[in-house]
Formats: structure tokens, C-alpha cells, sequence
């Protein structure tokens, strides 16, 4: 190879030679010339060739023919060259600049298809009426991610599951700003570690009932980072309040909203095993005074009740009916608290939090509204179950060997076991148009990882429902997901 290219350059010096194209003195390979001198002219002639064709390469002394990026000493810059660092296209890597690669997309999407079957006894339908059985997509949703510049990225992600599209996660994010990482756009508040943990990787159906006392996705602007090699992490949030799925906020009294959230590991061992634990709070003045806490029994099916041209555009749905219900509440401000705590090791996984919403009411009084729940998995095939260390939340469970029925392997398998409890009784108030209710679920899962992108989700949801008025009453749902992302 190095022979090679010498003759070329030898072959270019001859023809070149007469045009005047290289300096006038010739060069000479007779026994008195050293290989370092000769190394140098070859240098200059092959510069003023790259000149002339806006050329990417030059040769170096520690390796005088192997080709290495051009570096325009003498101050020329090609056509071609990035006007930033002076790099060729292949080579530059200066965000936003010709040839970074940027911008950048990648679509991503997945959907769920539910299906579930309703037992009620008297005093349940009497309570909710009679909830239908059903099958539906729950959700069905595409995005579009990547980045604008090296430090700079997007999401935009879209619903369409429920009849109209709806916007879910629409942000822009810079990282590693001197205050931390910066979000700006519609995205989930940085409040409790269900409302964190993606839909894709839940264990059960449905978040928890406590997910009612949460400000959830708004639009506003976050700083979050993470500490101690990524032992800590930490997250605030301002926003407009209440936004509507489309992220927008119309109000004129009010409209605003902060949350906060701090997590930390004090034992931490990987994968193999960790304490997490982690404290979260929320203030809310909300627009328009005006406040509603609202739970299903942790699943949901519903459909669009008209026929023909008006039910195949837009909602509203005929659904599985709220299990308890504050009503709307005329509201001066809310004030949110969540503590929170888990613990791994190896296949095991204890998860917990406890809330409470004090709402101030216009009327000058207040109320206090609690949830909790605590839940445990175990993955029977002896996977791990991942912790994330930028949210501080727990992630997907991926087979050790995808499901291959020819080889014997069917995936992982995983059982999970939920207690949640949401209180929305108002003191005083037992009446029809603002029922409030106590709900206690306990649900019973199976999950099937058939793969790191597939699974099946079986849930046995038995609910314990207290109306103030009507007593207490039973109902039990047997619910099943088909889950698919890429």
C-alpha cells in the first residue's frame, strides 16, 4: 500500500511539474538526500493537490501514508469544510453544523388491547349501575423522537386510542445546562413513582387509585438532574393548571401549579438488590377554582355511545363509571404530599406509597382526601427486575430467553399481588350529587414477557366499595392486556 500511493504521488509530481503547480526547486533522490526531506516535500506537494480538489486528507511524519483528517494549516477552507471547526463533512461533529447528523427521528409506538368481564353483586349495581363488559384498545400511540443538536432533543407523542387524538408526551428537553437538565412542553410532573413508571412497563393494568390524587402531565417548564453517581435524584416543576388533553390552560383566576420530587438509594447494590426511598410534594391554584378527584376500580373499557356518522369522530364514551367521586369542587388551592419507598433483590420487588390532598375551598373550610397502596412481584423465571437510575423508578422485565417453542423456552413469567386504598368522603356532605366513596382494591396479576417488546397481562381485581348512603358492596373484574412496542 505505502508503495503504491508513493508512486502516485511521484506520478502527480511529474505531470504537475511543468504546469508550475508545485515550488520551482525539483526534487532530487540521489545518495545525499535523507528520506526526512524527501518525507516533507511530498507533505507540500500533496497539500497543493488537496487545494485544488478541496481535498479531506494529508499525510502526518509519524505516518507518512496512512490518511488521517486534513487540517488547513495555511488557513484554506474548502467548500466542503465545516466553517465552525474546519473539519470535512465525514468528520465534523459540532452540533447543528453540516455533517453532525442532525437533526434526528425515530418513531416508536406501542398499543394495548384490554378486555374484561364484570361480577357485581346487588348493592354494587345498584351503587355504579351495570357496568357492561367490553374489549378495546386502552391505548394506542406513536411518537416521534430524537434530537436537534448533540445536548438538545423532542418527543412528540400522540394517543389515538379514544375515538380523537390526543396529545401525551410533547416536549423539548436540553441537558446538562449548569442548573441541570431543562424540559420544557406537556410531560408527567415529577410526583410519585407509579405516575413516573412508563404505561409500557407497568406491572398491573392500571396505575394504583391513588394515581387520582396527582397532578399528572401539564405544561410548564422542569429542572431535573441526578447526584451521587446516580444514587440520588431530584426534580422541579411550574406549570399551568389545569391543562386539557391537549395541553392547553384557559383561566384567568389561578392556573398554576409547582411540584416537587427527591428520591435517594441508602442501599444500593445494582440490579441485584436496593432500597429506594423518596418524598414528593405539589401545590396547585387551580383555574377557573375548580377542583375533581375521580377512580374507576383499576381497569378501564369503554366506547363511544352513538351510531352512525357521530360516534366514529369525537368522545364522549360510555365506560367502566367512576367508583368514587368528589364532584367538582369549588377550590382556592390544593396542597399534595407523597411518600414513597421500595425494596429489590434479585426477582423480588416490595413497591409502596402513601398521599394526602388537603383542599382549601372557597367556602373557607378544608378537607383532607388519602391514598395509598402497596404492591409485590416476583418474576417466577428468575429475571431481574431493572431500576432506573434517571427516574428513580423501576423498569420492564426482559426475558433471559424471548419465547421460542421450538427451543423450549416460553419467555418470563411474573405474579404480582396490589393493595390500594383511595378515601374521597367529604365530612358532612353524604349526598347523591357528591357521593365521594371509600374504595379498597385488591388485585391478583400474571404477567407473560414473551419478549423484550411483547407481553400479556392477566389481572383479578376484587373491589370493596363504601358509599356513604348505600353501604358498603362488592364487585369483581377479571381483566386481560395485549401488549406490542417497538
Amino acid at each position: 500500500m505505502r508503495t503504491y500511493t508513493a508512486c502516485c504521488l511521484l506520478t502527480a509530481f511529474i505531470y504537475l511539474a511543468p504546469a508550475g503547480l508545485i515550488a520551482e526547486e525539483n526534487i532530487g533522490f540521489d545518495s545525499g538526500q535523507d528520506f526526512e526531506a524527501v518525507t516533507q516535500r511530498l507533505q507540500a506537494l500533496e497539500i497543493q493537490m488537496q487545494q485544488l480538489r478541496g481535498g479531506e486528507f494529508i499525510f502526518t511524519q509519524d505516518a507518512p501514508f496512512e490518511r488521517t483528517p486534513l487540517v488547513h494549516d495555511a488557513g484554506y477552507v474548502s467548500e466542503h469544510s465545516c466553517p465552525n471547526c474546519k473539519q470535512s463533512p465525514s468528520t465534523c461533529a459540532c452540533p447543528g453544523k453540516a455533517g453532525s447528523g442532525f437533526p434526528t427521528v425515530k418513531v416508536t409506538g406501542f398499543f394495548h388491547l384490554d378486555g374484561g368481564f364484570y361480577n357485581q353483586n346487588a348493592v354494587n349495581r345498584a351503587t355504579l349501575g351495570d357496568i357492561e363488559d367490553g374489549v378495546g384498545f386502552r391505548r394506542a400511540r406513536l411518537a416521534a423522537t430524537g434530537n436537534v443538536t448533540e445536548r438538545t432533543s423532542y418527543i412528540m407523542e400522540f394517543d389515538f386510542a379514544q375515538a380523537q387524538a390526543r396529545f401525551v408526551d410533547v416536549w423539548m428537553q436540553f441537558k446538562e445546562t449548569p442548573g441541570g437538565n431543562i424540559r420544557i412542553g406537556r410531560y408527567r410532573q415529577p410526583f410519585g413513582m407509579t405516575e413516573l413508571t412508563s404505561v409500557r412497563e407497568l406491572p398491573f393494568l392500571e396505575r394504583p387509585t391513588a394515581f387520582a390524587l396527582s397532578p399528572f402531565r401539564q405544561t410548564g417548564i422542569m429542572l431535573f438532574d441526578t447526584a451521587l453517581d446516580e444514587r440520588m435524584t431530584w426534580a422541579a416543576s411550574g406549570y399551568r393548571y389545569l391543562s386539557d388533553n391537549f395541553g392547553n390552560v384557559y383561566a384567568d383566576t389561578g392556573g398554576y401549579g409547582i411540584a416537587t420530587r427527591f428520591t435517594a438509594l441508602p442501599i444500593d447494590y445494582g440490579d441485584s438488590g436496593l432500597v429506594h426511598v423518596g418524598l414528593g410534594y405539589s401545590y396547585n391554584d387551580p383555574g377557573r377554582d375548580l377542583v375533581q378527584y375521580v377512580s374507576q376500580d383499576e381497569f378501564f373499557v369503554g366506547q363511544q355511545p352513538n351510531l352512525g356518522p357521530p360516534g366514529l369522530s369525537v368522545l364522549p364514551l360510555v365506560s367502566v363509571p367512576p367508583n368514587v367521586n368528589t364532584g367538582a369542587m369549588p377550590t382556592e388551592r390544593t396542597n399534595l404530599f407523597n411518600v414513597e419507598g421500595a425494596a429489590s433483590w434479585g426477582s423480588l420487588l416490595i413497591q409502596s406509597e402513601a398521599r394526602w390532598a388537603r383542599v382549601d375551598l372557597l367556602d373557607g373550610t378544608s378537607t383532607t382526601f388519602p391514598a395509598a397502596y402497596a404492591h409485590m412481584r416476583y418474576v417466577l423465571t428468575g429475571e431481574t427486575i431493572p431500576y432506573n437510575r434517571q427516574s428513580g423508578v423501576f423498569g420492564r422485565v426482559k426475558p433471559a430467553h424471548p419465547v421460542d417453542l421450538w427451543c423450549g423456552y416460553w419467555g418470563a413469567w411474573e405474579l404480582a399481588a396490589r393493595v390500594s386504598y383511595i378515601d374521597l368522603n367529604r365530612p358532612g356532605v353524604p349526598d347523591a350529587t357528591r357521593p365521594g366513596r371509600r374504595l379498597t382494591d385488591v388485585t391478583l396479576g400474571l404477567n407473560w414477557y414473551l419478549s423484550d417488546h411483547t407481553k400479556f397481562q392477566f389481572n383479578y381485581i376484587h373491589a370493596d366499595l363504601d358509599d356513604p348512603i348505600l353501604g358498603s358492596s362488592q364487585a369483581q373484574t377479571f381483566a386481560f392486556r395485549g401488549q406490542l412496542d417497538f
